[in-house]
């Protein structure tokens, strides 16, 4: 129960603005991404949201706050989808 008490407030803390069954999005990654036009609310996964800045970064564009968001969702992802 305090475990979830603390994700509540973690979550609060950074101003969830975006959420889906997928992911989780602050204020301040929403705005990165609106800054690129990722359209990450019609992703319906972590890893298409992920392909969509992957294309981005890709494309010659040098942002430390998108690669940041990036690494993140990966990282939640594997910690999420996959048994270790």
């Amino acid at each position: 129960m305090k475990f979830d008490h603390l994700i509540k407030n973690i979550i609060a803390e950074k101003k969830t603005v975006f959420m889906n069954d997928s992911f989780t999005l602050t204020e301040e990654q929403v705005s990165v991404l609106n800054r690129y036009n990722i359209p990450f609310e019609s992703c319906h996964s972590t890893q298409e949201l992920i392909f969509c800045i992957e294309e981005v970064l890709d494309s010659g564009i040098m942002d430390d706050s998108l690669e940041s968001i990036s690494i993140s969702l990966a990282e939640h992802d594997y910690y999420q989808n996959y048994k270790k």
